[in-house]
């Protein structure tokens, strides 16, 4: 099985060394597996540094290297769907999506394919992702996707040897979403699938895709054994809160059906309300009244509709079935507060189970 492994960086040359340092040390069989590295249109010098590390087109460590240059920044999703289309021409099997700021353990991409090769209706494999110097500390052992559209890194902060983490990590598990920092793709699911959506450009990307490999019946799953770290730090800026709010909204409006939108849009609207009142409070209005000047921008609908007619050809499972990937509480360390577990999740949960009954199809 032959393997592509994709990095896609912008302004990410302080982690680059570290990173391609443990693909050397992470024991990948040249003959099998590649690097193909995209910069975004780094400023600061990226690709320079990672062309400085190869020799003869390979690593120190002796695995082919491909530089993509894209002249401009496509996001995450173009940046890698720059490389995907390079992989599926040269007929790989499996593409393994990597965040520049991962050091990778040895064995992780084989035990992604030793996972992948059990079951065919595997789509994607998501490496158990732990916190780079946190001493066992998970980041994500697979990504939730809230009712709502929020989502989040389910496990973030558990100690490896914590009840919780260790019942989610028995073994191979399916999840809601594969995240997008350390995550296996098998290309004939996406030669079905198609890449990732490019107008997301960033966040939500890899919800996306694993919602419609769900949709089309697939698979997505976690390798507990492959294991990646990940210097995580999670921020608030008004570019990516610009992104998460218009992003959710178009993932929703893509895949649910109008029954379904129907029954969740009384939780829609008053939680809405409560993030106006919030993003006032905390003086982040602007990038959610920018958020929703492009979803009302004229000519939106028009897209949204294009687009939902695209995913919708692809569906195999009916809501009631999708639903059951989705959450209903947000557990998630950097947004805890007394007013989201006590007062949102259990309202939400209430709500929810009950609207789950009366998903039909």
């Amino acid at each position: 099985m032959r393997a592509s492994i994709i990095i896609v960086a912008y302004n990410h040359r302080e982690f680059l060394a570290d990173c391609f340092a443990s693909l050397d040390a992470s024991g990948l069989d040249p003959a099998s597996a590649r690097v193909l590295f995209v910069d975004n249109a780094s400023s600061d010098g990226s690709a320079e540094l990672v062309e400085s590390l190869l020799a003869g087109g390979t690593t120190k460590g002796g695995i082919p290297c491909i530089v993509l240059r894209s002249g401009e920044n496509l996001g995450f999703a173009g940046g890698n769907n720059l490389a995907l289309g390079r992989a599926l021409i040269d007929g790989d099997d499996f593409a393994y999506f990597l965040n520049p700021d991962t050091r990778v353990e040895p064995g992780f991409l084989a035990e992604a394919l030793a996972v992948a090769a059990a079951d065919s209706r595997i789509a994607l494999v998501q490496s158990l992702v732990l916190r780079e110097g946190g001493d066992g500390i998970v980041n994500t052992f697979g990504n939730a996707f809230h009712f709502l559209g929020f989502g989040y890194a389910a496990g973030d902060g558990l100690p490896l040897d914590s009840p919780e983490a260790k019942e989610r990590l028995a073994g191979v598990a399916d999840i809601a979403v594969a995240s997008g920092a350390a995550c296996l793709a098998r290309l004939d699911a996406l030669r079905e699938l198609g890449a990732f959506e490019e107008e997301l450009f960033l966040y939500h990307e890899d919800a996306e895709l694993s919602l419609r490999a769900h949709l089309a019946g697939w698979r997505v799953v976690l390798a507990p054994r492959s294991r990646v770290h990940h210097r995580y730090h999670f921020s608030r800026n008004p570019r990516k809160l610009y992104f998460l709010e218009r992003n959710r909204w178009l993932v929703l409006a893509w895949y649910l059906r109008g029954g379904t939108l129907a029954l969740i849009a009384p939780p829609l609207l008053a939680t809405q309300l409560g993030l106006v009142a919030l993003a006032w409070k905390q003086g982040w209005l602007a990038p959610m009244r920018d958020a929703w000047a492009y979803l009302l921008a004229p000519g939106r609908l028009r897209a949204i509709r294009d687009t939902r007619a695209r995913v919708q050809r692809l569906r195999r499972v009916p809501d009631r079935e999708l639903a059951d990937a989705f959450t209903d509480e947000i557990r998630f360390p950097a947004v805890d507060s007394w007013l989201v577990r006590s007062v949102a999740n259990p309202v939400l949960g209430r709500y929810w189970r009950a609207a789950k009954r009366l998903i039909l199809w």
